[in-house]
């Protein structure tokens, strides 16, 4: 009498297998054998190595809460890499791909830095599902211009292996 697992693959494998008169336990071994080479061989990939980057932001001397801080690559082997500053300025960076407060890769980079406020326009717009209204904001950049485009911001970071500090301090 057969199991119901060894009837589940006799149109396909097993019929391989019982010409090798394998049994069930050897079938059963071979597929951890296969199921165990693909999660050596394969992993998780190969990580890029990241590094700790924390990048402080001050406007006129005073910290800058809330702030997006971009970190676009300028050479090959960098990678693009964000984070949002803290109340004192303070924020760690990490790749788009990486875990929070991850790090960010040796490289080359812009430092571009961003804060939008909201702002009432005075308009309304309705939910054409639900009916209702909501008022219809817009973003308002908060900084300096020059820093929020990776054209014209004239800071530059390079992040070497180990522990990095960045100070950007924008003017108005």
């Amino acid at each position: 009498m057969k199991c119901s697992f060894v009837r589940l693959f006799e149109n396909g494998f097993l019929r391989f297998c019982n010409i090798a008169k394998l049994n069930t336990i050897r079938i059963f071994s071979f597929f951890a054998i296969i199921l165990a080479a693909l999660f050596l061989f394969c992993g998780c990939g190969n990580r890029i190595p990241t590094h700790v980057t924390e990048i402080i932001v001050t406007l006129d001397g005073q910290p800058v809460e809330g702030a997006a801080v971009n970190l676009v690559p300028i050479s090959d082997n960098a990678m693009q890499a964000f984070g949002i500053t803290d109340a004192n300025g303070r924020c760690q960076t990490q790749t788009l791909l990486g875990k929070a407060d991850g790090g960010t890769v040796v490289g080359e980079y812009i430092v571009t830095v961003s804060k939008l406020v909201s702002k009432d326009t005075g308009k309304t717009i309705t939910d054409q599902y639900t009916g209702q209204t909501t008022p219809l904001l817009e973003g308002e950049e908060t900084l300096p211009t020059i820093y929020t485009s990776d054209k014209t911001s004239p800071l530059k970071l390079e992040v070497k292996s180990g522990k990095n500090l960045f100070n950007a301090e924008l003017k108005k």
